[in-house]
């Protein structure tokens, strides 16, 4: 499998013995961020959306939005914790964890609320069983029934409308998955910028990664709300006979229409005929208001130059880097100790840490 993992950004190497370096953000405005990630950037929905209502509906970032909103109440005699995704995650906690467990809950849901079960049973089945991914011998290489990962089928991109989606080749396919991580905003964006600890990673073979000095900028638009914006650069190895691949990428989090989180992801690179991606991130409560994580959805697409790369391929690099998000940010959620902070509606403040010299 070519080592190709998106949105990860680490290495084989050691874990440096140092502390690591904190970058302190440069105050910005929207027009000024431009200069670090570019307003064009933003993966454009139309692209990635099929023209058919149907799909449309199916596809990861729609379906599962509605699904996390939902309530599947058609008999007062059904079980309170069968009557929405918050409150069937909650009950699977609360009997264990397993497989065998949870196929025994599933099946109860199954026969007290069909309807529950035809919406909910397929995603609580892949994200909840995560054992495997919390193993020491997981590396994301092949998909594994217990890694705690959901995907969608893979999408056909549409013809681009704009600038510099017009200027790209191989603009042709993206991938969808979740993944439901039981930790906050900011332990996921700390998860996500702590570079020194990504070097542990399984599953990458980076060189070097890190922050570009200059480029952590953050702010509040009058009419978009909060921002944050990063570039970083990093490089990673291939198998032979490919050598090396390097990246400078753009990271955005910003408020979508509705107010929540959303984070975009670009590079410019050379090595690239294009890359880009997009994060939504679902807050799951159950009824009683009691945290059970964010449900985050992945879109994400590239096509490296020169390496014979498949959708396969780049699945695989999704399986890792978004395995270890949530890996790292149920840690550090787990480390904080507190009751959620942010969840949606702000772009939480957050810390990039660099690997000392």
């Amino acid at each position: 499998m070519l080592a190709i993992a998106l949105l990860v950004f680490a290495n084989d190497g050691a874990a440096p013995a140092a502390s690591p370096l904190k970058l302190e953000p440069r105050e910005a405005t929207w027009g000024e961020l431009q200069a670090v990630f570019p307003e064009a950037w933003m993966l454009p929905e139309a692209l990635w959306t099929p023209t058919d209502p149907a799909a449309r509906d199916a596809t990861l970032p729609f379906a599962l939005e509605r699904l996390v909103a939902a309530r599947f109440e058609s008999d007062a005699n059904e079980p309170a914790w069968t009557r929405t995704l918050g409150d069937i995650v909650q009950e699977a906690r609360k009997r264990g964890a397993g497989k065998e467990k949870l196929d025994a809950l599933l099946a109860e849901l199954e026969s007290v609320n069909p309807a529950a079960h035809a919406q909910c049973a397929k995603l609580v089945r892949e994200v909840l069983l995560d054992g495997g991914l919390k193993s020491p011998q997981w590396n994301g290489e092949k998909d594994k029934h217990d890694d705690g990962l959901y995907f969608g089928s893979v999408l056909k991109l549409n013809k681009p409308q704009s600038a510099p989606w017009t200027g790209y080749k191989n603009l042709e396919t993206v991938h969808q998955a979740a993944a439901l991580v039981f930790a906050d905003l900011e332990a996921i964006k700390t998860a996500l910028n702590d570079y020194p600890s990504m070097l542990n990673d399984p599953g990458t073979s980076y060189e070097r990664i890190g922050p570009t000095a200059g480029t952590f900028v953050v702010g509040r638009d009058e009419q978009r709300g909060p921002f944050a914006g990063l570039r970083i650069a990093f490089r990673s190895d291939l198998p032979f006979p490919f050598g090396h691949y390097d990246c400078d990428l753009g990271i955005l989090d910003a408020l979508d229409a509705k107010g929540r989180m959303t984070t975009y992801v670009f590079t410019p690179s050379k090595d690239f005929y294009w890359f880009a991606g997009q994060d939504w991130h679902h807050p799951l409560r159950s009824s009683d208001g009691a945290f059970q994580g964010i449900l985050l959805v992945r879109i994400a697409g590239f096509d490296l130059k020169s390496v014979p790369d498949g959708d396969s391929d780049r699945i695989a690099g999704t399986r890792v880097a978004l395995g270890n998000l949530k890996r790292r940010s149920e840690a550090a959620f787990a480390a904080y100790g507190g009751a959620p902070r942010t969840l949606s509606g702000a772009v939480p403040s957050f810390d990039v840490l660099a690997r000392s010299k």
